[in-house]
């Protein structure tokens, strides 16, 4: 039986996909599935697909809605005065799209799909006032701001190194992190985006990014095929992004061979 909560949907002529899915489904898809309830399956929220380098959400739109990416990816944007396009992070299965406008008027950057994707439009006020009676929903709000903060955390300490290979090395390691929170592989990576893309959100050269892959394949680290990238040496990745200051990838990656080659010493004599 359906309750007596509003079913959400989006504005008239905004959802070319007309589909619909339950906030039960939002929740497993936002990694709460514990809090779906029988009342979260009778809540109903609209979908939109967005096709490959479609704009979701532009930079200065009146803030109305939160989108959670169902399937597919997009990447954050800002663009400057002069046209130039910066990357601010990326979103894929899972994310909310949207979180920059709590508070305020309008988005302050813009969200573009950077595959075919759908995702789910969740209007906030009815959102606010659905999540008086459905707590999960106030919590996946937390959750994905929480979530958000943590991110921008992991993006400053990206940038924070003075090495293009530790940055791709701290990059990939985090895109690892992300697909094994979803349940796939944390050594097979498929890159969504473009090393220009890469390249804007790391703030280096787009040729520095292709030329960092090539180092770390070279140094046994990853294994590169187009956008197909496979961890080899994950030791030696974790050591590498540590780099400071002071040292060269190179000289951190034969520190991490020796410190692998002692500990494996030290466990010969312990057996």
């Amino acid at each position: 039986m359906q309750s007596a909560a509003t079913p959400l949907s989006p504005p008239s002529g905004r959802n070319p996909l007309n589909a619909r899915c339950s906030a039960s489904d939002v929740l497993h898809w936002a990694g709460v599935p514990m809090h779906a309830s029988a009342e979260s399956d009778a809540v109903v929220f609209g979908m939109r697909r967005v096709q490959a380098d479609g704009t979701l959400v532009h930079e200065g739109q009146p803030f109305e809605s939160l989108h959670l990416v169902s399937s597919g990816s997009f990447k954050h944007v800002q663009t400057d005065l002069e046209g130039y396009e910066q990357v601010l992070g990326f979103a894929i299965h899972g994310d909310l799209i949207g979180l920059d406008g709590l508070g305020r008027a309008s988005h302050t950057s813009g969200a573009v799909a950077l595959e075919d994707s759908t995702v789910v439009v969740m209007p906030l006020r009815e959102l606010l006032a659905l999540s008086k009676r459905l707590p999960a929903l106030e919590l996946l709000l937390h959750r994905a701001t929480g979530t958000e903060l943590q991110r921008r955390a992991d993006t400053q300490y990206l940038m924070s190194a003075p090495i293009s290979e530790v940055r791709v090395a701290r990059f990939l390691l985090q895109l690892a992190r992300r697909q094994s929170a979803l349940g796939h592989s944390d050594r097979r990576l498929r890159l969504y985006m473009t090393r220009r893309d890469i390249a804007s959100y790391l703030g280096v050269a787009h040729e520095t990014v292709s030329r960092a892959l090539t180092a770390l394949a070279s140094s046994g680290c990853i294994g590169v095929s187009h956008r197909d990238i496979e961890i080899i040496d994950e030791a030696a990745l974790r050591e590498l992004q540590r780099v400071t200051r002071g040292r060269s990838p190179h000289e951190a990656h034969e520190q991490a061979h020796s410190h692998a080659r002692a500990h494996a010493h030290v466990h010969a004599l312990a057996a």
